[in-house]
């Protein structure tokens, strides 16, 4: 990568950071322009048609995957055209990536109790809970601290999406396993001789090893869904999908709506709700006398 490439990386990277944005959004995003500068063999000076050219290469991504691409070439080259480093900004004529609405992809009660039951960690055990009770992330799992546990006013501290902090009702599985884990420190501590705790991709890591030992074959079954686990079943169980949301810490409701497109057993209840009627053999048009 040329030097000046290099310098409009690390100056994003600061622009990123004084808005405050998460390390693992400025991370993806970087990864994604080293490839990109790799594909087109320049950065700051590239067109729309290498844009174009690596948003719509052939290859396995998703249409998600390529959305997001299109997202962090969008930020960096409006920050090139913003700061005066580039006279024009290409991105300007990237197309939006359609992209299929999703489907969650839950666990079921049967697998998240062979998660729970077939050798994994206790530690392994605790944030399959906190995933599947409390509707967390890994990103959220991974630095949950003694401190962030409120059992007097039943509340669990997390920071979401965006770095906001919320508090979050403490489902009682939880508030016991509270009491098993650290109160004055990270419930899971990083190894190694590292300070602070474990990394996300950690938790994924082992609670996907916990999959692997449950037997559970399922490709598109994640750590993540355990949180689509935990919103189908609430939805199932008649709780308002506007407390849902809350709950899932979703900004914009059409987000959780995705978890309604889950059940048949609630579209099967949905139609038996309406009463059956005695239905005649005949019409009666026959006996109708019509008027002259």
């Amino acid at each position: 990568m040329h030097d000046r490439d290099i310098r409009a990386l690390e100056y994003f990277e600061v622009y990123q950071r004084s808005q405050h944005l998460a390390d693992t959004t400025i991370t993806n995003r970087r990864s994604i322009l080293t490839a990109f500068a790799r594909h087109a063999g320049a950065l700051v000076d590239a067109d729309v048609f290498s844009l174009r050219g690596y948003i719509g290469r052939p290859g396995p991504a998703t249409a998600g995957t390529r959305r997001t691409e299109r997202g962090a070439l969008t930020a960096f080259y409006t920050f090139l055209h913003e700061d005066g480093i580039r006279a024009d900004n290409p991105a300007l004529k990237l197309k939006p990536v359609s992209v299929p609405k999703g489907k969650p992809r839950p666990f079921t009660a049967a697998q998240i109790d062979a998660l729970l039951t077939t050798g994994a960690y206790t530690r392994t055990r605790a944030m399959i809970l906190l995933g599947y009770y409390q509707g967390f992330r890994v990103s959220s799992i991974a630095p949950v601290h003694g401190h962030d546990i409120d059992l007097t006013s039943g509340r669990i501290r997390s920071v979401v999406k965006g770095r906001k902090e919320r508090w979050f009702p403490l489902h009682p599985v939880i508030a016991e396993l509270a009491d098993t884990m650290p109160t004055d420190g990270y419930w899971f501590p990083a190894r190694g001789g590292r300070e602070g705790h474990i990394l996300p991709g950690s938790v994924t890591n082992l609670i996907t090893r916990a999959k692997k030992r449950a037997e559970i074959a399922e490709r598109k079954l994640t750590p993540h869904s355990l949180r689509h686990a935990f919103a189908t079943d609430l939805l199932e169980e008649g709780v308002d999908i506007r407390v849902v949301q809350e709950l899932l810490a979703h900004e914009h409701l059409s987000t959780t709506q995705i978890y309604t497109q889950v059940s048949e057993q609630r579209k099967d209840a949905g139609i038996r709700t309406l009463a059956p009627r005695e239905i005649a053999a005949t019409s009666g048009r026959g006996s109708v006398k019509i008027a002259a």
